[in-house]
């Protein structure tokens, strides 16, 4: 298994930090190598599927579509990645109220191969940088949601 996790204080109330992450349309403003993301069929909630196209690091785009698969408002939201090449991580994020209407967002990263691909378990400790960064992400999730006038630190 592979994993990363990163955890955030959002100057935000716990449903509105929810909302903002559940609502797939949002991912291009937050997270960095996503060109388009669109809900695909059915209400928002568990089992709701988006077809998303991100930027690949050598310039051109690839599927990455996800479906969620937890969907417990406001406090966990949980999605699988379901295309876009052999590593297909699952996202968590745990939400908790921080007090003062503030949140505490846990962005968990995770993938666990299956079959052949436990034999591939040592090379996918490769994948931890990238998985960091991916849940470093939510970081822009916060800049966006938080009122512009933060203070200086």
């Amino acid at each position: 298994m592979t994993q990363a996790h990163h955890d955030v204080r959002v100057d935000r109330p716990i449903g509105e930090v929810f909302d903002f992450l559940a609502e797939g349309v949002n991912n291009p403003r937050w997270q960095p190598p996503v060109v388009r993301t669109a809900q695909a069929r059915g209400p928002l909630g568990a089992g709701t599927t988006f077809r998303q196209t991100v930027r690949h690091p050598l310039g051109f785009t690839v599927s990455a579509d996800y479906r969620i698969t937890v969907y417990d408002r406001p406090r966990q939201l949980a999605m699988v990645v379901t295309s876009g090449g052999p590593v297909r991580p699952t996202l968590t994020y745990t939400l908790t109220p921080a007090g003062d209407g503030a949140t505490m967002v846990r962005c968990a990263v995770e993938y666990r191969p299956g079959g052949l691909g436990r034999l591939a378990a040592p090379a996918l400790a490769l994948l931890h940088p990238l998985f960091a960064w991916e849940a470093s992400w939510v970081d822009r999730a916060r800049e966006l949601l938080e009122p512009a006038a933060r203070p200086a630190a």
